[in-house]
């Protein structure tokens, strides 16, 4: 058995050749003498930034995960004594401007909370496919041996 699971998010091939073209770019108008490249370089580390949470169970703690670049960091907590797991559906909601005309887009996400003190809880992944979801719960379940709820039902 795995006494130490992480999961991240995955990033679409689009957002990594965007991101490895804006660094070029970056590095590029650097060497030329501007700084508008360092703003840029943060733009391409924000599109390659990978969310997640790792599980250490045998140091019984948690962490919720960045990677960039294959980087990983993040801070260590002290993983409380989790009842059960949770799925469940939401929208998350997101804004687009074009100059003048604002449009508010909203499309669905499964989240994956671990409950803890009857109704607390640790969100640890996101994710747009529910099957995705339910892997990474069902994953999680059998290490920690507690249940999955199906909340994605309305």
């Amino acid at each position: 058995m795995e006494l130490k699971i992480h999961h991240l998010q995955p990033v679409s091939v689009t957002k990594i050749i965007f991101s490895i073209v804006l660094v070029i770019f970056s590095i590029y108008l650097y060497f030329a003498g501007t700084f508008f490249g360092i703003i840029l370089l943060g733009a391409a580390l924000k599109l390659s930034l990978r969310e997640g949470f790792e599980l250490d169970l045998e140091g019984k703690k948690y962490r919720k995960l960045y990677s960039i670049l294959g980087i990983k960091f993040g801070f260590w907590k002290t993983l409380p004594a989790i009842e059960y797991i949770s799925v469940f559906k939401t929208v998350k909601k997101s804004r687009a401007r074009v100059i003048a005309a604002e449009a508010n887009l909203g499309f669905e996400v499964y989240k994956i909370n671990l409950f803890y003190n009857r109704n607390k809880h640790i969100e640890v992944y996101v994710s747009d496919d529910k099957e995705n979801a339910f892997k990474v719960a069902n994953h999680i379940a059998m290490i920690l041996y507690i249940e999955v709820y199906d909340a994605t039902i309305q």
